[in-house]
């Protein structure tokens, strides 16, 4: 099962349970079983339908008949499980066929149990209850992995963040050491009465400079700080904020700096200055740190420079966010296997396997957006993004960064 596309369920909500039967007294019977349970039931009589549904509702499992006229369980589950938008739901078989082949078919296919028919109430509530169990411990694990991969990249931030900032404070103090010792000898010159006009106006020149290095210093080391605050916090706040997208990458790409500077790469964003969307900006930070990141582990090597570009555009509420590099690109079969957790080419160098699947589960959950990743072995990649403006929450209601 693909973690990726699990959809995170809000803590209010009830557990979804769609029943798919074309027999309506199956379906009466079922309810009946789960209706002293705190789920929300809903049900449909074809496996057409029920591949419908889970495209427009939350669904959190499906008790699935096999014997269905038209699309039967066995293809409507083969369908649910080829879709990203349903791969994640766990399917239970409810059914009379109970033959050792039919039991290997329905786990073939995808089907997380079994249940046969006559239904007895006590084994379906039991089932249900541990297919749930287990989902929600599937969920608190891809929950953890995405804690730790995003503290993960928080620490190498603050080590890259503190370095850049030790050279500009540096500079900073050997500046203001300098302009203490001209200003000593300027009221010792003057004190004995040795300070002339030439002399001063020298000195006013060089504290101008010195003034100068220190604001310039000041500044970069200020707005490295502002950068990583912001990011920092954006991404530990998961909120939905309204901000403006193209100064955000830009302090994205700044907290990335440090890193950045080790490799002989370009880095260039491409779009409208004036572009504001309402949507998780922590998501999105996470997002285009895991891209640069994949980047520079697997699309360049140590000897040659490459190029990274992020394009952004807007279509009324929707925005498009396209992120290519000019690296070795992807083999088909590693364009196949790229969202899947823990797949990479760079066991041991660096490489877990997580980056693009948690970037994945990033954009379709918390960004409620789609990706697109597309691929040619020595042509370099392309990522697609799609997001659209999401509304606010009332306890969201707050300016995000400008």
């Amino acid at each position: 099962m693909n973690l990726s596309a699990v959809k995170p369920m809000s803590k209010n909500k009830k557990t979804s349970i769609l029943i798919v039967d074309d027999n309506p007294v199956n379906i009466d019977l079922l309810r009946r079983y789960l209706e002293g349970e705190d789920y929300s039931i809903a049900a449909v009589t074809s496996g057409e339908k029920a591949l419908k549904v889970v495209t427009k509702i939350q669904v959190d499992l499906i008790l699935l008949d096999i014997m269905m006229p038209g699309m039967d369980g066995y293809q409507t589950c083969t369908a649910l499980k080829q879709s990203s938008e349903s791969e994640h739901i766990p399917v239970i078989f409810v059914t009379a066929k109970i033959e050792p082949e039919d039991l290997r078919h329905g786990f073939a296919v995808g089907a997380a149990d079994y249940i046969t028919k006559p239904v007895q109430q006590d084994i379906i509530l039991a089932r249900v209850k541990n297919q749930l169990s287990i989902t929600s411990q599937m969920k608190l694990k891809r929950e953890l992995l995405e804690k730790s991969n995003k503290m993960a990249e928080l620490g190498n931030m603050v080590a890259g963040i503190t370095h850049e900032i030790a050279s500009p404070m540096g500079n900073l103090m050997l500046t203001m050491d300098y302009i203490l010792q001209k200003t000593e000898k300027i009221h010792k010159a003057s004190a004995e009465h040795k300070l002339d006009k030439q002399g001063f106006e020298e000195y006013l020149r060089k504290l101008a400079e010195a003034a100068n290095m220190c604001h310039a210093n000041a500044k970069r080391a200020t707005d490295l700080l502002d950068s990583f605050k912001q990011v920092a916090v954006n991404q530990c706040s998961n909120k939905t904020i309204e901000f403006n997208l193209g100064e955000y990458l830009e302090d994205i790409l700044l907290t990335l700096r440090p890193k950045l500077k080790k490799h002989p790469h370009t880095v260039k964003v491409s779009m409208d200055k004036e572009i504001i969307i309402t949507n998780n900006p922590g998501a999105l930070s996470q997002v285009v740190i895991n891209l640069v990141n994949n980047s520079l582990l697997h699309a360049f090597d140590q000897e040659h420079s490459g190029n990274i570009e992020i394009v952004a555009k807007q279509d009324n509420h929707q925005v498009t966010l396209v992120y290519t590099d000019d690296g070795q690109g992807m083999k088909s079969e590693q364009l196949k296997m790229a969202f899947n957790k823990y797949y990479t080419t760079k066991a041991g160098a660096g490489g877990s396997g997580l980056g693009l699947s948690i970037t994945k589960e990033l954009v379709e959950q918390q960004m409620q957006g789609t990706i697109e990743l597309e691929s040619t072995h020595g042509s370099g990649t392309k990522i697609t993004l799609c997001f659209t403006n999401l509304p606010l929450s009332p306890n969201d209601q707050e300016p995000g960064p400008s």
